[in-house]
């Protein structure tokens, strides 16, 4: 793969990308160590711009983001500064670090969801989001069995489990795949999908995941966002779990990625 081509970026090294997205590690025009991710055309480069403009002006504490640097709409590039540190889903931990990681993790999801939005959707979530379900389902049909769909939707019901509830600011893929680990705390990067949703997209790859393997982080991670939300019932999770389920069999069977088919299973699974 040819090495993309940036003002004043040098790069040295392909790190990551997926369904268009590439991600390469380089050097700035002043030899400091930099990342350029450019992008299909879509909102993917226009949300991680407009998420790294709006959080870098806000008071966070302990956690860091990428700062940006540059960027390009056409094509679209965004240039931004290199965290320095281990991911934490490719890298093991002492128990001791990830109850840093978690709880600085869930500071840093108060402040990301304190963020005004720019632009409310005016359709209640209540509407919202079983219509976000059926158009999974009508993108997966071929790839979805009839069981797999009913699970969901008597999971997601008409919608009234979502009544009242508000749309925050969403990193929306919020999971150790996405934090940076080094002596100083945790980074968090890949902005590339947030956007005002509900609250619970940003809780459930934790519960399906990282809360199933190490549930002692579940009561710290509460703890660290002011304890639990009035919205955060079992019926509320549960339900975007199913969405959540659903979209991974779907993207994953349209991108050709087994993992996120098999992920989707296994959650409907249990």
């Amino acid at each position: 793969m040819s090495p993309p081509q940036f003002r004043d970026f040098i790069p040295t090294q392909r790190i990551g990308g997926t369904a268009g997205v590439e991600v390469w590690s380089g050097k700035d025009s002043t030899g400091s160590p930099a990342v350029l991710k450019t992008f299909p055309l879509g909102r993917g480069w226009q949300q991680e711009y407009a998420a790294l403009r709006s959080i870098n002006k806000a008071p966070l504490t302990e956690v860091v983001i990428p700062r940006l640097l540059d960027t390009s709409e056409n094509p679209p590039a965004i240039l931004m500064s290199y965290l320095d540190g281990k991911n934490m889903e490719s890298h093991r931990f002492p128990m001791p670090t990830w109850s840093i990681a978690i709880q600085q993790a869930g500071r840093f999801l108060s402040q990301l969801h304190a963020i005004p939005l720019s632009e409310a959707d005016s359709l209640p979530l209540s509407n919202a989001l079983p219509l976000r379900l059926e158009s999974w389902i009508e993108r997966g049909t071929k790839w979805l069995s009839p069981e797999e769909i009913q699970h969901a939707r008597n999971k997601v019901g008409n919608g009234t489990v979502f009544e009242g509830h508000q749309r925050v600011y969403c990193h929306n893929d919020f999971a150790p795949r996405n934090w940076i680990w080094n002596r100083s705390g945790l980074g968090i990067i890949d902005f590339e999908h947030a956007h005002g949703n509900h609250p619970a997209f940003d809780w459930v790859k934790l519960e399906v995941g990282l809360f199933q393997k190490m549930p002692e982080l579940r009561e710290e991670f509460i703890a660290s966002i002011g304890g639990t939300p009035l919205w955060a019932t079992s019926e509320v999770l549960d339900a975007i779990v199913a969405i959540h389920a659903i979209g991974c069999i779907v993207w994953g069977s349209q991108h050709g990625d087994k993992s996120y088919i098999y992920e989707g299973r296994r959650i409907l699974d249990e």
